[in-house]
């Protein structure tokens, strides 16, 4: 008996927990964006600040909740849009907000607010700021690479 309440309570406990584990920050989940989310994801948090301060890329204003979601599922769009030669089927994680996207097998669509890949994918890791000075045309795909706001895994 003792087993089974065991074995409910900690299946309760799973299925609770479950959604949280690709939950970001837009969703009301608190996100420190200097941890280490996902591999390499803390490097590119800090070179954004770096990158920020020294005036190679503009700062983005704050959003949050539905609104800062709906702001970074359009400008994640805009992206794949100007990017057609992202990989299909590859992810982006915005490292400061704990978003998982995934770049469609077919067309230039990315579906946004997705889980996290359980298998070994190309991920690209990009802060918010980043995202939206590339979108912006402040800066270029390789030019975020060379500064450290876009990482490749």
């Amino acid at each position: 008996m003792k087993k089974h309440v065991i074995t409910c309570i900690a299946s309760g406990v799973i299925a609770l927990a479950s959604p949280f584990t690709w939950a970001c920050s837009y969703d009301g989940l608190f996100t420190n964006p200097f941890s280490e989310t996902y591999p390499g994801a803390l490097d590119v948090s800090i070179a954004t600040q770096i990158a920020i301060r020294s005036k190679h890329m503009q700062p983005v204003p704050e959003v949050n909740g539905q609104a800062g979601l709906r702001r970074a599922s359009w400008w994640l769009n805009l992206m794949t849009k100007a990017h057609p030669d992202l990989p299909k089927g590859s992810y982006v994680y915005l490292v400061d907000h704990q978003l998982w996207s995934r770049i469609s097998e077919t067309g230039g669509s990315i579906e946004v607010h997705v889980s996290p890949p359980t298998e070994n994918v190309k991920v690209f890791q990009i802060s918010e700021a980043a995202l939206h000075n590339l979108v912006e045309k402040e800066i270029t795909i390789k030019q975020a690479r060379e500064l450290g706001v876009l990482s490749e895994t």
